[in-house]
């Protein structure tokens, strides 16, 4: 559980350091689709069905993560919050990779909950896959 943490920790962390100093999203990518796909990716964790949530990642990452780690990671945290009721706060940016060149979109979405707070922050490539997911 601790590996598969910190791999997704060391995806999205990544992706931050490597961020340039403009954070504006490419031209490649449409703001409402980064958030309509965002939004779609949290309403499936929301349904705990984390098979669904790691089918979601980019194919070259799908192996890093399984879903009884997510299950386990997660579980206990979703559980506590209860009923999903709204999105409180949604802020889109970009990174690229200084090594590849590669552009990112990033969400990070903040959820209310019956009982608590989530906050999602996601990543995709331009093909709008995802590249980076952690909630915290």
């Amino acid at each position: 559980m601790k590996k598969i943490l910190i791999t997704l920790f060391a995806i999205a962390l990544t992706l931050s350091l490597a961020a340039c100093g403009s954070n504006n999203l490419a031209d490649s990518f449409s703001e409402e689709e980064v958030i309509a796909n965002s939004k779609s990716y949290v309403e499936t964790i929301n349904t705990l069905d984390y098979e669904a949530v790691v089918a979601g990642l980019r194919e070259d990452l799908q192996s890093q993560v399984t879903a009884e780690s997510l299950e386990s990671a997660w579980g206990p945290l979703l559980d506590e919050a209860g009923e999903f009721e709204k999105y409180t706060t949604v802020v889109v940016y970009g990174q690229k990779d200084q090594t590849t060149q590669e552009d990112y979109a990033v969400c990070v979405l903040v959820c209310k909950y019956e009982n608590a707070s989530r906050t999602f922050t996601i990543s995709m490539d331009k093909d709008y896959k995802f590249v980076g997911l952690y909630m915290k």
